[in-house]
């Protein structure tokens, strides 16, 4: 538990010491950009190895994981009409992708997802929903970025402590055993009441969308709220549903008891492209 806290612990200071940074520059917020970026490939490395690929397939995969990226940030960093329908498609293509994996959580881990899992054709744009985030860090939408993250992580927070108090119906015990509809619950009132907070009057993307912002009005800013559990908690159990079909607990260690990097993400990897493809409903 100690190991889990303080690795807990030295990761939000990273986090928060980039977020500073950026907030005291302005404009781009090139640290988080950087920081999601890494955790963007790190988690596309696990996926590989968790779909058993071998070095070489590992390697083009890391290679066509920079290639997203890069293609991600293209509408941030040069924005014109060629580089934003690039930029859409790939949201597009990361969210069907998403959706379709959530389509199988009513089947519960199986020869679908297991076969998901070792597709470069999957992997690469099923991580790419963080490179989502990324994209809107890099075009200075700070604020919608950290509200949208904080508002999911309150989701996980929420469903945590109240699932251990009061859970007693297993939502999808096949796929996460541990989670519970009481928990749930927990995960999706703690979000619409943070959000008020988070995302009333946030400006969505300075760049493609500049001056536009989420309505300063609580019980829309709440909704946002539930939107964002709901795609939450689906995000998480579909993580959950590739490592159940691949046998896998964790998909990595390098944060010890806490996972790997898409565990640290995988509440997001949904939430990622729908925040993107959100401002989209903002026109410039």
């Amino acid at each position: 538990m100690l190991k889990r806290t303080l690795t807990g612990a030295a990761v939000l200071a990273v986090v928060l010491g980039a977020w500073f940074a950026d907030r005291s520059m302005g404009g781009r917020a090139w640290a988080l950009a950087a920081l999601g970026a890494i955790v963007t490939i790190g988690a596309l490395d696990e996926l590989l190895k968790m779909g058993a690929a071998k070095p070489g397939r590992r390697a083009f995969g890391r290679v066509l994981g920079v290639v997203w990226l890069v293609l991600m940030l293209m509408p941030a960093l040069s924005p014109n009409a060629a580089t934003e329908k690039i930029g859409d498609l790939l949201t597009a293509v990361s969210l069907v992708w998403a959706f379709y994996l959530a389509m199988q959580l009513r089947a519960g881990p199986g020869p679908v997802p297991n076969k998901l899992a070792g597709s470069l054709w999957f992997q690469i744009p099923y991580v790419g929903g963080v490179a989502c985030l990324v994209s809107l860090l890099a075009a200075g939408a700070l604020g919608y970025v950290i509200g949208v993250v904080l508002v999911a992580k309150s989701s996980d927070i929420g469903a945590y402590f109240v699932g251990k108090r009061f859970g007693r119906r297993k939502m999808s015990p096949l796929v996460s055993p541990n989670k519970t509809w009481e928990g749930a619950i927990g995960g999706i009132v703690l979000p619409m009441l943070l959000a008020p907070f988070l995302l009333a009057g946030v400006e969505v993307h300075p760049v493609l969308s500049p001056g536009h912002v989420i309505p300063d009005v609580w019980w829309i800013a709440a909704l946002h709220g539930l939107v964002i559990a709901v795609l939450t908690i689906i995000s998480d159990l579909s993580e959950s549903l590739l490592k159940r079909s691949r046998a896998v607990k964790d998909s990595g260690t390098v944060f010890g008891q806490s996972g790997g990097f898409l565990d640290l993400v995988d509440s997001l990897l949904l939430v990622g492209p729908c925040a993107l493809a959100y401002t989209a409903f903002f026109p410039a």
